[in-house]
């Protein structure tokens, strides 16, 4: 369930997409998907998301994302 409406990114061979977890919906195509660390240097400075992990698509489809991540009844979940 998104909360507004869901955010369509396009996945092709030469551009895959990787998206935060708590924005992912759905996807549809001929995908390939992966976990990968979130942590980078970056991180370790506290300049990072903040996300200790990612969805990683790879392949010809489609990802569907929420434009923000839900509020729900027991927090962050």
């Amino acid at each position: 369930m998104s909360d507004g409406p869901a955010v369509v990114l396009r996945v092709s061979a030469s551009c895959p997409l990787t998206v935060d977890p708590g924005a992912y919906v759905a996807h549809q195509g001929n995908l390939r998907q992966s976990f990968q660390s979130g942590v980078t240097f970056r991180t370790l400075l506290g300049e990072g998301g903040g996300e200790a992990f990612q969805i990683r698509f790879e392949g010809e489809g489609l990802v569907y994302v929420q434009p923000s991540e839900r509020n729900t009844v027991a927090g962050d979940v």
